[in-house]
């Protein structure tokens, strides 16, 4: 586990707060009320039919607008990082630039990852690692699906333990937090108060992708430096 990879993490979330909530925000605050919609009223075939729908919903919502956070955020951690103004009309376009092709890298990295799973559960993990930089690889260097795919497998040796285990325990403690807050949310039984829970929790689910991002790049600093200068002519 990287300690300085998960403080960075929680030190970009919290300084740049209002640009990840607004990017995490555009697609599941109405997201959430769709889903939320469905569970506390259309409950016409009964609340195990609305929650098994809002379920279904939630899983649509992610797979088709989820590569549209994922890129917009990736694209305002850029210029963060280079030391650029970053705004949310300039992630959001990068990010509507970048989302389709996002979209179709995920759907054959997930397919991928899922065929390890559905094998065995270690090859799946292997594979969700070897594949985590596939995303920033397609927004940040523009690189094609496959050369992404080989560019992560090779960007990601060295350090696959490492990412394991920082997103290990950054899932525990997003769960963590997640649970608290739907316990809560719960015990009010209320739709507004269960839309801002999971509005809550959706913001606090980018720090997968501002750790991804630490790692890729890290690895992408050190494979530049490592090649030698080529030869004067």
């Amino acid at each position: 586990m990287r300690r300085d990879i998960i403080e960075e993490t929680f030190r970009l979330l919290a300084r740049h707060f209002h640009l990840f909530t607004l990017i995490a925000l555009t697609v599941w605050l109405p997201g959430h009320l769709i889903i939320n919609y469905i569970d506390f009223f259309a409950t016409s075939k009964g609340a195990a039919d609305a929650g098994a729908r809002g379920f279904r919903m939630g899983l649509m919502v992610e797979g088709a607008f989820g590569p549209l956070v994922v890129a917009a955020t990736l694209s305002a951690l850029a210029r963060i990082t280079r030391g650029e103004p970053a705004s949310y009309a300039q992630a959001m376009r990068h990010g509507l630039a970048m989302w389709p092709r996002l979209f179709i890298a995920r759907l054959v990295a997930s397919a991928v990852v899922l065929a390890g799973l559905i094998a065995l559960v270690v090859p799946g993990v292997l594979a969700l690692v070897r594949l985590s930089f596939v995303d920033a690889l397609v927004v940040l260097d523009g690189a094609p699906l496959g050369a992404a795919l080989r560019a992560s497998n090779a960007l990601t040796a060295g350090r696959r333990l490492a990412i394991f285990w920082t997103g290990g325990f950054l899932f525990v403690a997003v769960f963590s937090v997640a649970m608290t807050l739907s316990a809560l949310a719960g015990a009010a039984n209320h739709f507004v108060v269960q839309v801002l829970v999971d509005c809550v929790i959706a913001v606090t689910q980018t720090v997968f992708t501002i750790a991804i991002f630490l790692f890729y790049r890290e690895a992408r600093h050190a494979a530049a430096t490592a090649v030698p200068n080529a030869p004067a002519d």
